[in-house]
């Protein structure tokens, strides 16, 4: 079991994959990656149950996705329920309307965030609309 994956998270199980993703890029294809998205992102996201979890997506420097606070500061903290990130990852959740509306939060650099599109595109196969 991967240690991303963390119980009464289903978020972790989308991050997780996306991580095995990340794995299974060719070094030129992860380095056009990084050097398209270029920045750190960190996920606070908070389950039914009220629990917070944090974790990091790296696509700054290596290309990895950590559970908890990665060791470079992120640029982007975006703050999100679980069941928000899994829709959202999938397309099924306007990342936009999602803002405006609350569901979704960020501190730090904003446009970073909406290449969010391009990792979850690029990564889960096109059914993102961040």
């Amino acid at each position: 079991m991967s240690d991303i994956k963390t119980a009464g998270f289903a978020s972790s199980e989308v991050l997780a994959a996306l991580d095995s993703s990340l794995k299974s890029l060719s070094d030129d294809e992860k380095a056009k990656l990084i050097k398209k998205v270029n920045g750190i992102f960190e996920f606070v996201v908070k389950n039914s149950e009220g629990k917070e979890e944090t974790f990091t997506v790296d696509l700054k420097k290596n290309g990895t996705v950590l559970k908890g606070k990665g060791p470079t500061k992120a640029e982007a903290i975006i703050s999100i329920k679980d069941a928000d990130f899994v829709q959202l990852a999938s397309g099924k959740l306007n990342g936009q309307k999602a803002y405006m509306s609350g569901k979704l939060k960020i501190k730090g650099q904003m446009m970073l965030a909406t290449k969010l599109d391009t990792v979850f595109k690029e990564l889960a196969g096109d059914k993102s609309k961040l």
